[in-house]
């Protein structure tokens, strides 16, 4: 028979281990706090949501997880330095073609990478988010909902471990959106890429099963499953869900 602490050593060894923990990160801009004493961990193969109103933090918490900004307290731990981005306008090169934008993370890394390894990997990234045969195309030849796609295909040149989104469906009409969050998805289930996704769009949440934060005033005020968060009472929640101006978060100062 079993011991009782055979089998509690074997619950704590089947706890997945983070592959992102945050630790009270605290960010301020001058006298306004952006982040206060923020924590949480993402697992591996995980897709954590990030939502609030406008001006909640979220853009700064993922800019600070991808190093393009330093915390004032706390800190970022990451298991891997296999990190990729997709930013809210995309944020192509508009003089570079469709290939030199996907490949351009190869291009700028220390170790030089064969032309031939880029040109294969541009063309694996692109057929994986449906744009084979557009290398040559430049931007301005591109709809936003391609333009977004290009931007998953240079986020996941390198084969991520762990990929962040600022509102991916940013700009794009639901039919768009919807096919967005299917490549998410399908990015996921390919790379088995851990995702942390800032959004505020409630046809994403909806869609996308997964735990969810809420920020609010600097904090984190509510945490749970999508799920959860349609169906349950919280005062937050319901809130953010409903696009209330009345609650516990003042949205409009008077």
């Amino acid at each position: 028979m079993r011991s009782e602490f055979e089998n509690q050593s074997k619950k704590i060894k089947s706890v997945p281990e983070p592959i992102v923990e945050i630790k009270n990160l605290s960010k301020s801009f001058g006298k306004k706090k952006v982040l206060d004493n923020i924590s949480f961990n993402v697992c591996q193969n995980e897709i954590l949501l990030i939502i609030g109103f406008s001006g909640s933090g979220k853009s700064t918490l993922l800019r600070i997880i991808s190093g393009l900004d330093e915390p004032d307290s706390g800190e970022v731990i990451l298991t891997t330095t296999h990190l990729g981005m997709v930013f809210q306008g995309a944020a192509l090169f508009d003089s570079m073609s469709v290939f030199d934008n996907v490949a351009f993370p190869l291009i700028n890394q220390n170790k030089k990478v064969p032309f031939w390894q880029i040109k294969e990997k541009v063309t694996e990234k692109l057929k994986i988010v449906g744009l084979s045969g557009m290398e040559n195309l430049r931007p301005d030849e591109l709809s936003g909902g391609m333009k977004k796609r290009v931007s998953l295909a240079r986020a996941i040149i390198n084969d991520p471990e762990i990929i962040l989104y600022d509102e991916p469906t940013s700009g794009l009409d639901p039919v768009v959106s919807n096919i967005i969050v299917d490549y998410i998805l399908k990015l996921q289930y390919e790379l088995k890429a851990s995702s942390i996704l800032v959004t505020h769009n409630l046809n994403v949440i909806k869609k996308i099963s997964s735990r969810v934060i809420l920020l609010y005033d600097a904090k984190i005020v509510w945490e749970g499953n999508s799920e959860n968060l349609f169906s349950g009472e919280d005062p937050y929640a319901k809130q953010f869900i409903e696009g209330a101006k009345e609650g516990p978060m003042v949205v409009i100062k008077e």
